[in-house]
């Protein structure tokens, strides 16, 4: 078993421009990373008290915004957004020497086994940062594949996300129609598709013999094509795969639909993370710009109506990170129930980020409709991100059936673990 030395990377290197790695060095079948640690981690399990945990997460988090504040400014994601720098893949590259593409990736694979609770560190501090790249569709479908595909998959695929040398392509839903499989070769045009043109892999809903499933497809440029799309938010990709007669690399029975339900999970928790990062960094900053704007004499932060607006933007901010907090809880205990609160947490982010980014825009008053301004970065965003893993009304009818599912068999939903 492998334990490693965890708070010390976090308090004392703060993943910071010397760029401190999460390489682990064995020692007597003991793992180290940094001196002075002053807690132990275990695969899989946590060897502490639920507050030792939690600020060894806000540490973590500091750390990835630190080295996101410093490398993904606002200057460097406006030039991204106007196509002068390749700050995705720069991302990309510094988030593999850090080691954050292995957060929630079981330590066999070359992950961490931090599992939802990780991820979800990472996916704020990206949200909140605007940061463009691979990271929801990857990271996400990486997760889902540790706990359900066979181990030769597992072998091939996820030691090279850890280290970054793959990314991958995912369904932005699940709610179409899935591709035919026939004669064990895939063609057609796929769902539109969350990834970029670099996907090296993509997951890919059909239907074999007229059951449901997945495939794991290479995109190897000639009998699988990844087709970006023109849409209105420039930090993520969006396309569709053209197959013509590929074979899978796997394919993954899902008769019961409990792939199709973790899948969703996974993109929806990834998608919440996202939206609630993006929704509390617009609203404190355009409250600290409230505070400056002055007008009539007075910051117009001071202004009545505008302090209540102010208010419903945290208050808007604070409901989505409490659903999100539930969710991941849910998720990282195995509960039953995961799967709704996943479901409810993505539609209370997405729609309380977009709610947020919209407001924002109108209280930073004219300079918020300009191309220079972050707002309408962040809205563009917030717009994507409610429809990425399903929409509202989608998520909230499946989050009933997931209800009258539990109570069907006798288990209470009302219990929550935050």
């Amino acid at each position: 078993m492998v334990q490693f030395k965890f708070r010390s990377v976090y308090r004392h290197s703060r993943w910071g421009a010397h760029g401190a790695s999460l390489r682990l060095t064995t020692v007597r079948g003991w793992a180290t990373v940094g001196a002075g640690a002053t807690r132990w981690y275990t695969a899989g399990m946590v060897e502490m008290d639920a507050a030792s945990w939690e600020e060894d997460l806000v540490a973590l988090s500091e750390g990835i915004s630190d080295v996101l504040e410093a490398e993904c400014d606002r200057r460097a994601v406006h030039a991204f957004f106007d196509g002068q720098n390749d700050l995705d893949q720069q991302l990309w590259a510094r988030a593999a020497e850090l080691g954050w593409l292995g957060l929630g990736l079981p330590e066999d694979y070359g992950g961490l086994g931090l599992g939802a609770p990780g991820l979800d560190v990472l996916y704020r501090a990206l949200g909140a940062a605007l940061a463009p790249g691979a990271f929801i569709p990857t990271l996400a479908v990486a997760q889902w594949l540790s706990g359900t595909a066979a181990d030769s998959v597992k072998e091939e695929v996820l030691p090279q996300v850890a280290t970054g040398a793959l990314t991958l392509a995912a369904p932005a839903s699940l709610e179409a129609e899935p591709l035919p499989v026939g004669d064990g070769l895939l063609r057609g045009v796929s769902q539109p598709m969350l990834g970029t043109s670099r996907a090296a892999l993509a997951i890919a809903p059909v239907r074999v013999d007229g059951r449901n499933g997945f495939a794991v497809v290479r995109l190897d440029g000639a009998r699988a094509k990844f087709e970006a799309a023109d849409t209105w938010d420039r930090t993520r990709s969006i396309g569709r795969i053209v197959y013509d007669r590929a074979e899978p690399l796997a394919l993954l029975a899902d008769a019961d639909g409990a792939l199709n339900s973790s899948l969703r999970s996974n993109l929806a928790l990834a998608v919440a993370g996202d939206s609630v990062g993006g929704a509390r960094a617009i609203a404190e900053q355009t409250i600290a710009y409230m505070k400056e704007r002055v007008q009539f004499g007075r910051p117009i932060a001071s202004f009545q109506a505008l302090k209540h607006r102010a208010a419903d933007l945290m208050v808007a901010v604070i409901q989505g990170e409490q659903a999100l907090d539930q969710a991941v809880a849910a998720a990282a205990d195995g509960e039953p129930n995961a799967a709704m609160w996943a479901s409810l947490a993505k539609v209370a982010a997405a729609e309380h980020f977009r709610f947020v980014a919209d407001d924002c825009v109108q209280l930073h008053g004219g300079v918020g409709f300009t191309w220079e301004f972050d707002c309408h970065i962040f809205l563009k965003r917030a717009l994507l991100n409610r429809e990425l893993a399903g929409s509202a009304g989608a998520l909230r009818d499946l989050a009933a059936t997931y209800l009258a599912a539990a109570s069907r068999a006798g288990r209470t939903t009302a219990e929550l673990t935050t």
